[in-house]
This record gives structure tokens, C-alpha cells and sequence, in this order.
């Protein structure tokens, strides 16, 4: 009974991943870049505050993935099912491109933590989060102009 409740999750399984076969290139992106996302969040804290393994954290972090996995998944498969494939790629890897930005500058930015301000390997993340945060939203549609507006509503909310 065991063996064949395996084989039918396997099966399961193994029919999903060929169904989103297409967009394996940005869920394997995704993958990647919660790793280093979850890698160096747990680095900096425990580097710059002393902090021990938090289960809290990590299944924060799992649960955040989750949603961005069965989000890009959905939006896949909705547009299947209204016959725009070619778009719901796209969709899904402008998606795929706006989470891989914040996500990078997070880690960039946690790496920064880790590092001892003024040695060359914290000057040389310190630029790359600079350029990633400051020059690269002007080349992404819209994201400056987001960036603005979050940074007046931040703004509005302080005084």
C-alpha cells in the first residue's frame, strides 16, 4: 500500500515538473537565488549580530519561495489555458526578473554586513549594491518610477 501511495506522488511529481517544463529555466533562477538569499541572510546575521539558526527565519524564507514558485507556475498555466503560452513566458519571466532584482539586492546588501567595512571585498559589494540599487532600476520599465513612490510614501510616513 506504501509503494503505490510513492509511486503515484512520484507520478504526480514528475507530471508536474514536464507540464512546466518551459519555464524551468526561471524556476531554476528562483531556486537559485533564494538559496543565496537564505544563505547569506543567515551569514549576516549570525556574522554581524551574533544570531544562532532561526527555524522562524528559514521557513519565512521557504514560505516567501513557495509563493513565488506556485505564482510564476499559476500565471504558466493560466495562460496556457488561454491559449498565450508565449505570453505567459514572458509574464513570467519579467516576474522571474523583478523578484531576482530585489532578492540580489538584498543579498547584497547582507553581504555587505558580513564583510568589514573598508577592506576590498566590502568596498567591492558595496558598489555592486550601489550600482544594482541606484543605476540599475533606470534601465527595468517602471521600477524607478516605483522606487520613487515607495521612497516618498516612506517619506510621508515619517513625518
Amino acid at each position: 500500500m506504501i509503494e503505490q501511495v510513492k509511486n503515484v506522488i512520484v507520478g504526480i511529481v514528475v507530471a508536474v515538473l514536464a507540464y512546466l517544463q518551459p519555464i524551468e529555466g526561471e524556476l531554476r533562477s528562483l531556486f537559485l537565488i533564494f538559496f543565496l538569499n537564505f544563505a547569506f541572510g543567515y551569514l549576516s546575521g549570525m556574522v554581524a549580530n551574533g544570531e544562532d539558526f532561526s527555524f522562524k527565519k528559514a521557513f519565512r524564507c521557504i514560505g516567501e519561495a513557495a509563493v513565488f514558485f506556485v505564482l510564476c507556475a499559476s500565471i504558466y498555466m493560466v495562460g496556457e489555458f488561454k491559449n498565450n503560452e508565449a505570453g505567459a513566458l514572458q509574464c513570467v519571466s519579467f516576474i522571474t526578473y523583478v523578484i531576482i532584482y530585489f532578492y540580489a539586492t538584498n543579498v547584497l546588501k547582507n553581504l555587505k554586513k558580513t564583510f568589514k567595512k573598508g577592506t576590498t571585498p566590502w568596498m567591492i559589494v558595496a558598489f555592486l549594491y550601489y550600482v544594482l540599487r541606484f543605476k540599475f532600476i533606470e534601465r527595468i520599465p517602471f521600477l524607478s518610477d516605483y522606487m520613487n513612490l515607495k521612497n516618498k510614501e516612506h517619506e510621508n510616513d515619517d513625518n
